[in-house]
């Protein structure tokens, strides 16, 4: 006789979880299985993970801490879960995320099916366009600090499934382990490095900013990615109006507004000339100024514009320099091409898509290492920096299309 299960969980469901988290790879729990580890007995582990959901019987294991240095300096802490635990969470993150994406606000682009950072981007830059001031916060540790009962009541009220709902309060509760093997209880918060916390912190964003700032200030558009955000107001007085309610709000909901990354900015162009001391932000990896464009007609002018942010540029340059392409004698350059200009196509486009001159800085350190590699390749080139820069302009003309910016800006680099 077939047992009956407490909770009718499809083992289609869990087989589909799996093929999600094998193909976004990540690194392994506290546990240390791999995905490859996982795969010796993946019969039996996902039966394991389905019969626990199932039953109710499933109990997340700690998530293991490991701290990675941010872009902008200090360290963030991230939440490693074991792959099985992964699967379980893209179980529910699967069954629960098509109604509350329907819920989300248009202009919430983080972590969204069919939502990315460029187009956040696109739309912020037409705005800033069409709106003279900018109110930019980011909110300190928003992973770290979600109040658990604020996020359940929201939770509660999308999600009625029983079992579901059980699982996001043991995931909440799960503690930390670090890497001197100290567990660490939690009582707040929803690991960043979690499959279903990403949704978890939109749900939560939802109600305390998308739907307060569309109630309180509906002439002023915004655009969210997760904790970052950027408003558009009319006026300087707005702008300070709109910024001293959101810190209000975000105290209220338990949240703090980082004092360093928020601010109030101009955007000043050939059109907008007012003085004043804040006239760039930088979002998503883009830094937003005053920079020349040229129109139609061939007039060069002032544009509000977003570009690759100087600490996207370093970090994209620090690549390079790591991958020791000098070294690399014994290959061809085919295979450079090969070993490294799926990454370049990657930084292209994205970060090419708005502004593209500002990549070039990136693209000609790459080709300047190219040239060092030449010269420790070839004998002819040694000591001779002007025969590997022609060498190179011949390769460029030659094969276009080894590396991306041979063909996007042809011999205009390097």
């Amino acid at each position: 006789m077939k047992s009956a299960k407490s909770y009718d969980i499809s083992k289609w469901l869990v087989w589909a979880a799996y093929e999600r988290v094998k193909a976004n790879h990540g690194a392994a729990g506290i546990d240390e299985q791999s995905i490859a580890q996982f795969e010796q007995n993946l019969q039996d582990n996902l039966y394991k993970v389905w019969n626990r959901m199932s039953s109710g019987t499933y109990f997340p294991p700690p998530v293991r801490q490991v701290e990675i240095p941010k872009a902008t300096g200090g360290k963030r802490k991230l939440g490693i879960p074991t792959v099985a635990d992964r699967v379980a969470q893209t179980v529910v993150k699967l069954h629960i995320e098509p109604n509350l994406d329907r819920l989300f606000h248009p202009d919430s682009f983080g972590y969204r099916p069919g939502k990315s950072a460029k187009q956040a981007i696109a739309i912020t830059r037409k705005r800033c366009w069409q709106f003279n001031w900018v109110v930019e916060f980011d909110i300190k540790g928003a992973f770290d600090n979600i109040d658990h009962g604020l996020l359940m009541k929201a939770v509660k009220r999308h999600v009625k499934d029983d079992w579901a709902l059980l699982y996001i309060e043991r995931w909440l509760k799960a503690p930390f382990e670090t890497a001197e093997g100290i567990r660490e209880s939690r009582d707040r918060g929803t690991p960043q490095g979690g499959v279903v916390s990403p949704l978890l912190m939109n749900l939560f964003m939802h109600y305390v900013f998308d739907v307060w700032m569309q109630r309180t200030y509906p002439a002023c558009p915004f655009v969210r990615y997760a904790d970052d955000a950027v408003v558009h107001c009319h006026s300087e007085g707005q702008a300070q109006r709109v910024m001293s309610a959101i810190k209000t709000r975000l105290d209220e909901c338990l949240l703090t507004m980082h004092p360093e990354k928020s601010k109030i900015v101009y955007c000043k162009d050939s059109n907008r000339t007012l003085a004043y001391p804040t006239i760039q932000f930088t979002f998503l990896g883009f830094t937003f100024r005053p920079r020349s464009a040229k129109s139609k007609q061939g007039k060069l002018f002032t544009s509000f514009q977003p570009a690759a942010s100087n600490e996207a540029i370093k970090r994209m340059r620090q690549r390079t320099r790591s991958w020791n392409i000098q070294r690399q004698t014994t290959v061809r350059l085919e295979d450079l091409s090969r070993a490294y200009n799926a990454i370049l196509l990657g930084w292209w486009n994205y970060y090419g898509a708005f502004y593209k001159t500002a990549m070039r800085k990136v693209f000609d350190h790459f080709d300047k290492k190219l040239r060092r590699w030449a010269r420790q390749k070839y004998k002819r080139l040694a000591r001779h920096k002007r025969r590997s820069a022609d060498w190179l302009d011949r390769m460029k003309t030659a094969c276009p299309l080894l590396f991306v910016h041979w063909h996007a800006f042809g011999n205009q680099t390097g």
